[in-house]
């Protein structure tokens, strides 16, 4: 199965069979911080991961906008990027509608941010499918901040919502949650969410054809216990 057929099948199954695929392949929970919330609740977002960090340094910082061409660079080389970025801003919003203006140029498949994120209807218009912590006016217009100058990198490991994240990691975010997966766990797990799916249909087939509740899931009668 190559990239492109893993997360076509990330998208089709959704986060919440993912996650129950890498729960049976016993493999450890990388499920986020459910806070992260989805700007286009029915838009799925499922692709590969390129990462950005932002945070506040004691010195003058060279523009922003270096490192969104190294991320996206980076999105060109992958299939169906999806910009993952820790923002260690607070509550100063990187992302608003000049940004996700930058973001659809790139062609990115979507925008999952640890952090703050405004001009909510320019995003909307936009149709760019957006995760995010927090909507905040605050962002920075000016070089030097209060709290220090903007800077960070791309392409390096970040955590998103509690979840370590690797540049090349698959990702799949709808309305039910995120979830990050290694590109060499991904086929284990999609077999295994499959199963799962496959037992729910055969489920739900019984229940129609007149069993019982418990009958229909192999159960004996409550009286048994």
């Amino acid at each position: 199965m190559n990239t492109a057929e893993m997360i076509e099948s990330f998208r089709h199954l959704g986060s919440s069979f993912v996650a129950d695929g890498m729960q049976r392949a016993g493999l450890h929970r990388r499920i986020t911080d459910p806070v992260l919330q989805p700007l286009l609740p029915v838009r799925r977002v499922a692709g590969t991961v390129v990462t950005e960090l932002l945070q506040f340094f004691p010195t003058e910082q060279p523009p922003v906008a270096y490192i969104h061409a190294q991320a996206f660079a980076q999105a060109e080389l992958v299939t169906s990027a999806v910009l993952v970025t820790e923002s260690q801003l607070g509550l100063r919003s990187p992302f608003g509608g000049r940004a996700c203006r930058a973001f659809v140029h790139a062609g990115l498949t979507g925008v999952i941010i640890d952090g703050s994120i405004r001009d909510i209807s320019d995003i909307t218009a936009l149709e760019m499918p957006m995760f995010y912590r927090h909507v905040s006016a605050d962002s920075y217009v000016v070089p030097r901040l209060p709290e220090g100058y903007v800077g960070g990198d791309a392409s390096i490991e970040v955590v998103v919502g509690g979840v370590t994240v690797s540049p090349g990691d698959l990702v799949i975010a709808d309305e039910d949650g995120i979830v990050f997966c290694r590109p060499e766990d991904a086929s284990a797990v999609i077999d295994a969410a499959q199963d799962i799916l496959a037992e729910e249909e055969a489920l739900f087939q019984r229940w129609e054809a007149g069993e019982g509740f418990l009958e229909g899931q192999g159960l004996p009668p409550a009286s048994d216990f």
